[in-house]
């Protein structure tokens, strides 16, 4: 609770700060929604003594977001977001030979979700194209569940751990005005967050007030 509110508090205060610089330059707010892929990378749980060492988490997921943002000038938006990345499912192998292993593999699943606050800096291209690139904060909620691998007389390996943690949010990405009101928009982004890398491929709209 202590973290997701720090969080909170740094958005605000990262969004007035950024109002108060950028007020003369007509400022308007615009709002998005995006979907796409999710590439799931990271620890895995070779480091526990019943694994074969060096597995890695690896899996690709369908993923859909919301971002609100304030455009202060051409180049500059602060940009709030929230991703529901889906659910990363990996095997991973046990080690042979302990007598209470049936099952030749574990089944480890991650479920994250997010919040983002971001700098959004915009390049004009053409009159109605831009890239930009995105730096910021993320906070993560993770979901774990690990299964398998146990007999039935000592039960099955059941675990589940439900955690936050949070990191970097960085990227690149394009934009194309279809009006003055409409934008369709592509992003590649990378949230470092904890012991996993969740990178996301999206496309969307975005509408302008």
């Amino acid at each position: 609770m202590k973290t997701a509110a720090s969080f909170m508090l740094l958005a605000v205060i990262l969004v007035l700060c950024s109002a108060q610089v950028f007020a003369d330059d007509a400022p308007h707010l615009y709002v998005g929604a995006d979907m796409g892929s999710t590439r799931f990378s990271g620890d895995g749980p070779a480091a526990d003594s019943l694994f074969i060492a060096g597995q890695r988490f690896k899996d690709t997921e369908n993923n859909y977001g919301l971002h609100v943002g304030f455009q202060f000038n051409a180049w500059f938006a602060a940009e709030l977001g929230f991703t529901d990345f889906g659910t990363g499912t990996d095997t991973f192998e046990l080690r042979r030979g302990i007598f209470f292993i049936v099952k030749p593999n574990d089944t480890q699943s991650l479920a994250a979700k997010g919040l983002s606050l971001a700098g959004v800096f915009s390049y004009p291209v053409a009159q109605d194209f831009s890239v930009f690139g995105v730096l910021g904060i993320s906070t993560m909620d993770y979901k774990e569940v690990m299964s398998g691998g146990f007999s039935e007389a000592t039960g099955s390996l059941l675990s589940k751990h439900a955690y936050s943690d949070q990191g970097l949010i960085y990227g690149l990405g394009a934009k194309y005005a279809l009006s003055d009101k409409w934008n369709l928009r592509a992003d590649l982004r990378r949230n470092d967050v904890g012991h996993f890398t969740l990178g996301d491929l999206t496309v969307g709209a975005e509408y302008s007030f």
